[in-house]
């Protein structure tokens, strides 16, 4: 299965939660907004949303300048 995540294709062999997924990236920054679809998720549906083939997968976080 395949999903988009910041605009780049990758393989899962399998349908796993958002939370397994965001688990599993490197360098993932303390605060960030995911957004499936076009929709935001909230935090506490991470365990329960389940990727599927096909998904796309924005993960957006914030920084500060000066």
């Amino acid at each position: 299965m395949q999903i988009k995540v910041n605009g780049e294709i990758k393989t899962l062999e399998n349908n796993i939660s958002l939370k397994e997924f965001l688990e599993n990236l490197e360098n993932l920054p303390k605060v960030f907004v995911v957004e499936l679809n076009r929709k935001i998720i909230n935090k506490n549906d991470y365990q329960s949303t389940i990727l599927n083939d096909d998904d796309s997968l924005e993960i957006v976080h914030f920084c500060a300048g000066g």
